[in-house]
């Protein structure tokens, strides 16, 4: 089986004998190897735990947040998907990535409505039963 790979420099080695022992065979060539090396875990995993932090901090904010406001954010993201929906059809420029956080964002703030008000409507019939 033929297999091709990119390597750095640093990964990669050339030698005469082979790391492991081979069946004898009339080819006296190079033989080329190729050093694994595994990626650390730890990077990912900071970058996992940073994004976590994010999204941790900004549900505290949208908690903090009356529905009223809530409601408004989510009007103003609506119009905002609206106007770049406008901006893209009349090929200007514009921030593609926008588009996917407002269109994640706003089932978001909907869900969180919901849970909020679900909330407030069992507390008022705990405290009125």
């Amino acid at each position: 089986m033929l297999s091709l790979s990119v390597a750095s420099p640093s990964n990669f080695r050339i030698s005469r004998t082979p790391p492991f022992p081979f069946p004898k065979s009339s080819f006296s060539g190079l033989r080329i190897s190729h050093v694994c090396t595994v990626a650390s875990p730890s990077l990912s995993l900071s970058k996992t735990v940073v994004m976590m932090a994010k999204r941790e901090e900004e549900l505290k904010e949208i908690r903090a947040k009356t529905t009223e406001e809530i409601n408004e954010e989510i009007v103003d993201l609506k119009g905002e998907l609206f106007m770049l929906r406008l901006q893209k059809s009349a090929r200007n420029e514009f921030k593609s990535s926008e588009f996917r956080r407002m269109r994640k964002r706003v089932p978001f703030l909907e869900l969180t409505l919901m849970w909020i008000e679900m909330l407030d409507s069992v507390s008022y019939i705990t405290t009125y039963s």
